[in-house]
């Protein structure tokens, strides 16, 4: 009999332990739902929540979040065409060209031209801004020039607009609802003016103060190697010497390598690996760059909301880098090949 109560005894104790294994873990993973339900992108010491779940998106615009000074733009280049046939609600369009423009080297225009912009359509400095595209590089774009300017409480739509629709959330069609425009922007631009370098000269004051700065290339492999130039209007196939890779894309038009295969972003643990090879380590100090500056954003904002502390956009890219050694070879140099091979070219 005492046998059988010690044997019934060390039952319910076994019974008890797995119950509460089993409570743990749900209280574990409900909390793991939850915040991925705020940040679509977590890592440990992490920075700021840059990339947002459509799931947050939607509960913010029904008004189911604590967020409630908020703006939501889709990013495109040119026209509102496509934005016309479906967008999400209350969703603004911004011409990519209303933050950049050819006659500046495709670089960001002034602080005070994009601040305008973004009085016109209702943004403060105070304002959430939720920033989605068909195409995550004109998402980032957009998003960080509103950073750049003094937006902090940046937002890009992870998985943009394809992840919406997926997700089966409530689409709006025909033209937008104007804003009701803004007047104090509350804040001097540009505010976070230390995460861009805008020019090949901006970049070489960094670097004499910074000798150790990365210059890390977001561009394509036959980019980054000198087979091709990926631009129709950039005719020299170089990059700016000293310059790593950063391994983000495949053309000269996507981060296919930033991102998963349902198109949302990767986390920089799990990019880190293939940075760390070419010296690009969360410690370091640098500049993401690409042609004339989409990819460069959206490898920066990984970086960013993952906490890496000394991260910057070259905004100026390769093109404006080719416009300086065509001036200037010696000072603004170049490198043909792999930099770790023996065959690499500089040209001066």
């Amino acid at each position: 009999m005492k046998r059988i109560k010690k044997v019934i005894l060390i039952a319910l104790t076994l019974v008890l332990a797995l119950s509460s294994v089993t409570l743990s873990f749900g209280s574990s993973v409900k909390a793991a739902d939850d915040q991925t339900d705020q940040n679509a992108t977590t890592t440990p010491k992490a920075g700021p929540t840059v990339f947002v779940t459509p799931k947050w998106t939607n509960k913010v615009i029904n008004n189911k979040t604590k967020v409630k000074n908020y703006k939501v733009f889709e990013a495109s280049y040119g026209n509102d065409s496509t934005f016309k046939k479906g967008h999400i609600p209350g969703a603004m369009h911004i011409n990519t060209n209303s933050v950049e423009s050819e006659a500046n080297q495709w670089n960001l225009l002034s602080a005070k031209q994009i601040q305008k912009m973004l009085l016109k359509h209702g943004v403060t400095s105070k304002t959430t801004l939720i920033v989605y595209s068909t195409d995550v590089n004109a998402a980032c774009r957009v998003a960080f020039a509103a950073f750049w300017v003094g937006v902090n409480k940046i937002k890009v739509v992870d998985g943009g607009y394809n992840a919406w629709t997926k997700a089966n959330y409530k689409v709006q069609k025909g033209t937008e609802k104007k804003a009701i425009a803004a007047t104090n922007f509350g804040t001097k631009v540009p505010a976070n003016a230390k995460y861009e370098i805008k020019t090949p000269a901006d970049f070489k004051k960094q670097q004499k103060a910074d000798p150790n700065v990365i210059l890390a290339s977001t561009r394509s492999w036959k980019e980054f190697t000198g087979k091709i130039s990926g631009y129709s209007y950039i005719k020299d196939k170089c990059e700016p010497k000293g310059a790593v890779y950063a391994k983000s894309s495949k053309t000269s038009s996507d981060v296919a390598y930033l991102l998963h295969k349902d198109g949302t972003v990767k986390t920089a643990a799990e990019i880190a690996p293939t940075w760390k090879e070419w010296g690009i380590t969360p410690e370091s100090n640098i500049d993401f760059y690409c042609g004339t500056g989409w990819r460069a954003t959206t490898a920066f904002f990984i970086a960013y909301q993952a906490g890496w502390q000394n991260v910057h956009v070259f905004d100026g890219g390769w093109y404006a880098w080719d416009k300086a050694h065509k001036k200037n070879p010696s000072k603004y140099q170049v490198q043909v090949g792999d930099p770790r091979s023996k065959n690499v070219k500089i040209l001066k």
